[in-house]
């Protein structure tokens, strides 16, 4: 609730260490890397014995679950500082762990400090609710929520003497869990470096006495702004000294020293996180498209930048806060206006990257200061994403596919290490943004743009140009009909799942599906005749609930991919 931040918080940003320059190293692109916060829903604690009022929030979070999960987000974290104050009920964690799963995503759930509040027993207590009680195996754990803000703690001391209690007495329920933290309201060096110094007395990044480590993923939050931004720092701030980029190669560098000292590899090695993260934590109170905050196209951009950013620098997930809240336009910073439930550029914008970025990060280049470029390779595709932050340059350019010289003349020049030897030329209007998807013989074969003039004014989602099928989770087009599509249903599911084809070629009807889960784990495959047009498959019992990827495959070697949660009561 960034209503609740102070004014001063910005001015502690300048504190940023000052880092090597960014690590040119492909990164693997996390399979939650896309996240939101769950903000607001209608009510957060006990209403009728409020420890810190208001409990009672009149959030309309309830009816945005559609939209969020059209955005793409992968994981959902409940929290922030309405949820640390007040413990949310049995009934609010559940409701909001079953919303968030309804809907394909995962759950990051928090339980709460407030300043010694509350205990490590009873953080215990709601692992042991959730994840033994109710079987619901949520994976991902916060404890408390901005000490540095929310409680004025000032050094990492103060943060260990509680992270640690809370994480072994978490795990003492559950081994399997990851716990992150601290959750500092920035990167704060005065706390993060102290619990991230290998053996040191405040050191959080090895075992406790029962040999389980008391945190698996290190996390802050980043509002680099206070709403006096000028156009300037919005397109500079993230890469400049100290900033940002500069941030996470810092952290990275520490985390690689804990992971050797405390022998951290594989699945156990020390990751971090973004789990709060906007242009700014308040906005102008003129802000508008044309504006600079979380209302602008810029903004989106924005935040565009920073999960490009993050990308490169191996963070495990970002969660952008928030999905609705605030009722003035200062404290409007989610990324669907409340008022008229118009989608800002800040949902599409992550919306372009979510449903796209997979695989690998690719390296970029380009040679101009307004303009950034940020892309990833799969087995199967390549996405480039092209932002023009320029108010009027329209710019010619060329795309090459791999780090050679860009030939020509076209003052954009961008490369992409991804191996082939092609080069693409075309136009970018100015104050707009593409992702270009070309398959991997470096043809393109998808086209997404969104732009501030053609799209976001009119109220537009971006424009989306199939030229070639990839035969990869894409849908092929035959005159703006889908020729081979399938429909999944019920979802969730408590085991038995229709699928329904649709196809224009009765020749398409023999299809090949597949069901793997989020690992890539396969627990499903059967060649089905789809006679009658649906197949109903039935999942044993020794499939466990969760989220899993149900790929069908025709005989042309089509392939679709639809997201299902298995529920069984």
């Amino acid at each position: 609730m960034k209503n609740l931040k102070k004014i001063f918080q910005m001015s502690m940003l300048a504190l940023g260490l000052l880092g090597a320059a960014n690590s040119t190293k492909a990164q693997t692109i996390s399979n939650h890397f896309f996240g939101e916060n769950a903000w607001m829903p209608d009510t957060i604690g006990n209403v009728n014995a409020c420890t810190e009022p208001p409990c009672l929030l009149y959030g309309k979070l309830h009816k945005q679950w559609n939209n969020i999960k059209a955005s793409g987000a992968q994981v959902i974290r409940f929290g922030g500082i309405a949820a640390d104050k007040n413990m949310p009920t049995n009934y609010q964690y559940i409701k909001m762990i079953d919303s968030i799963r309804a809907k394909g995503m995962e759950p990051v759930i928090q339980v709460p400090f407030a300043n010694w509040r509350y205990t490590a027993q009873q953080a215990a207590d709601i692992v042991r609710y959730i994840n033994v009680t109710k079987g619901k195996n949520i994976k991902y754990w916060i404890i408390g929520n901005e000490p540095d803000l929310g409680y004025s703690f000032t050094n990492a001391h103060q943060v260990a003497s509680y992270i640690k209690p809370f994480a072994s007495a978490m795990k003492n329920v559950d081994p399997s869990i990851k716990i992150i933290g601290p959750e500092t309201a920035w990167y704060n060096q005065g706390i993060i470096n102290g619990l991230t110094t290998p053996n040191g007395p405040d050191d959080i990044t090895g075992k406790d006495a029962n040999g389980r480590y008391y945190i698996d993923i290190i996390s802050f939050h980043s509002y680099p702004f206070n709403g006096t931004q000028s156009r300037a720092d919005v397109i500079s701030k993230l890469t400049s000294t100290g900033g940002f980029q500069d941030n996470l190669i810092s952290l990275n560098a520490r985390l690689a020293t804990c992971n050797s000292a405390h022998g951290r590899s594989g699945t156990s090695a020390l990751r971090s996180a973004v789990t709060e993260a906007n242009i700014n934590w308040q906005n102008n109170g003129g802000d508008n498209l044309q504006g600079l905050g979380a209302n602008s196209f810029i903004g989106g951009q924005f935040i565009a930048e920073m999960l490009g950013i993050s990308m490169k620098n191996n963070v495990d997930m970002v969660n952008i806060w928030s999905v609705i809240e605030g009722n003035n336009t200062e404290l409007n910073i989610g990324f669907i206006d409340p008022q008229t439930g118009n989608k800002k550029p800040g949902f599409y914008h992550f919306k372009m990257m979510a449903d796209n970025f997979r695989g690998n990060v690719a390296a970029t280049t380009d040679n101009q200061n307004n303009v950034k470029v940020f892309a990833s390779k799969s087995s199967n595709l390549i996405n480039v994403m092209i932002m023009n932050q320029d108010q009027s340059a329209n710019y010619n350019y060329t795309v090459r596919l791999n780090n050679g010289a860009v030939s020509g003349s076209n003052p954009l020049k961008i490369t992409v290490d991804a191996g082939v030897s092609v080069e693409y030329n075309e136009t970018i209007a100015a104050q707009s943004t593409l992702v270009l998807t070309y398959n991997t013989s470096g043809v393109l074969v998808k086209k997404t743009e969104y732009s501030l003039n053609n799209h976001a004014v009119n109220n537009q989602p971006p424009t989306v140009t199939n030229l070639v099928s990839t035969g990869f989770e894409e849908t092929a087009i035959n005159n703006g009909v889908p020729a081979f599509d399938i429909n999944v249903y019920p979802n969730p599911t408590a085991g038995k799942l229709n699928i329904a084809l649709s196809t224009a070629n009765e020749e398409q009807r023999s299809v090949e599906v597949e069901m793997v889960n989020l690992v890539g784990q396969l627990v499903y495959h059967k060649d089905l005749e789809f006679k009658d047009g649906k197949e109903m498959i039935d999942l044993q019992e020794g499939v466990a609930n969760g989220v899993y990827i149900v790929k069908v495959k025709n005989a042309a070697n089509k392939v679709i991919t639809k997201k299902i949660v298995l529920e069984r009561k």
